[in-house]
C-alpha cells in the first residue's frame, strides 16, 4: 500500500474549506427555519388566527336564505340609528359561518363636509348585553353626499337586536 503524505499546508487548508462548508450549512438551515416561521407567521395573519363564535342555528333578530348567508332581521337595525344628527341606514348584517359583515350607507345632509374619524360599533343581543364591539373608521363624506360603513367581525352579530355608536375621542 502507497502512504498518501499530506503537508501542514494541504491539511490547512482542507480543515478551512469543511469548516467553511459547515458554517454555511448551519447558516442555511437557520435561515430556512426563520423563513418558515415567518410565513406560518403570516399565515396566521392572513387567514385570521381565530375561532368563530357563529351559531348559524340561533335565529334570534336573524334568518338563513337560501343561499346559506344568516341575515339580521331585526326591526330596530332595520329602522336605522342616528348618530350625530345621521340616520345610519341601509343596514345590512351577514354571516357566511365564519365571519359576520356591516354594511351601512349615510347621508351627508348637515350643510358641510364630514371628515373621517374612528368609531366604535357595539352590537347588542335582544337583552342589551354586549355581543361584539368593532372598531371601524366613519367615511369623509362631503356636503350632499353618501358614506358607506362597513366592519367585519368573527362574532354572531347577525343576531343583533341594536347597535350602539360611539365616536372615538382623541
Amino acid at each position: 500500500m502507497k502512504k498518501i503524505k499530506f503537508n501542514k499546508k494541504h491539511l490547512i487548508i482542507a480543515l478551512s474549506i469543511l469548516i467553511v462548508l459547515i458554517i454555511a450549512i448551519v447558516i442555511v438551515v437557520l435561515v430556512i427555519n426563520k423563513q418558515e416561521k415567518e410565513d406560518e407567521i403570516n399565515n396566521e395573519l392572513e387567514i385570521g388566527n381565530f375561532e368563530t363564535q357563529i351559531d348559524m342555528t340561533n335565529l334570534e333578530n336573524s334568518q338563513i336564505r337560501e343561499d346559506g348567508m344568516k341575515i339580521n332581521t331585526s326591526s330596530k337595525i332595520a329602522e336605522g340609528i342616528e348618530f350625530n344628527d345621521l340616520l345610519i341606514k341601509d343596514i345590512t348584517i351577514e354571516s357566511s359561518g365564519d365571519m359576520a359583515v356591516f354594511n351601512a350607507s349615510v347621508e351627508n345632509n348637515l350643510g358641510k363636509d364630514i371628515e373621517g374619524y374612528i368609531i366604535y360599533l357595539t352590537f347588542l343581543d335582544s337583552n342589551g348585553e354586549v355581543i361584539d364591539k368593532v372598531e371601524t373608521y366613519f367615511p369623509d363624506i362631503p356636503d350632499g353626499e353618501t358614506g358607506y360603513i362597513s366592519a367585519t367581525t368573527p362574532k354572531d352579530i347577525a343576531t343583533a337586536d341594536d347597535i350602539k355608536i360611539e365616536r372615538q375621542m382623541i
